[in-house]
């Protein structure tokens, strides 16, 4: 694991090789051979997205809190807080998404993006906005002229940021026919 930044002067820091690829792949297959009705039983809209995408939550799909609890320990080291953790998901995007621009709720005051998986191998960058903010803002397409760090993942890689302090989204297009992730 190498961290690319200063989380706790910047609020978000780039965390390349979390877990190993060969782990966000395994647990890529074995989602998909467990919840082979993906595509329709887990549809959500979200507002941060235009189309649909799918989503499942930790109540859905067991192995994703055993994932949640046994990231905690890295979550403590690389926050240098003590915590617990509260929810985790993952969202499947198609080719052409973006994630508009936003904050997250109070629960998600540490949060990570942690990719998993494109269907073509390429990187899709996530944003993060590098003024803290005070109170959550509109859901927008960009970050307006404000400035904003780019992190592009590898499967394994996340971006541990305050979601509630730093806006953060997917301003271009997802280039591949999926990219999976789990936050």
């Amino acid at each position: 694991m190498r961290v690319q930044g200063d989380y706790a002067r910047q609020g978000y820091a780039h965390v390349e090789e979390l877990i190993p690829p060969e782990v966000a792949d395994a647990f890529l297959r074995r989602l998909s051979a467990d919840l082979p009705d993906l595509t329709s039983r887990f549809l959500a809209h979200a507002p941060i997205i235009r189309k649909t995408s799918i989503d499942v939550y930790a109540a859905d799909y067991p192995p994703m809190l055993q994932f949640l609890w046994g990231l905690t320990p890295s979550m403590r080291a690389l926050s240098g807080r003590d915590m617990l953790p509260t929810y985790n998901y993952f969202r499947l995007y198609r080719k052409g998404d973006i994630c508009r621009v936003h904050s997250d709720r109070p629960a998600c005051e540490h949060s990570l993006s942690l990719t998993m998986g494109y269907s073509d191998g390429l990187t899709w960058p996530l944003e993060i906005g590098v003024e803290p903010i005070t109170h959550a803002g509109p859901i927008e397409n960009d970050f307006a002229g404000a400035p904003y760090a780019s992190f592009a993942m590898r499967p394994g890689d996340a971006v541990l940021y305050r979601g509630v302090q730093h806006r953060h989204g997917r301003v271009t297009a997802n280039p591949n026919r999926w990219s999976a992730h789990m936050f």
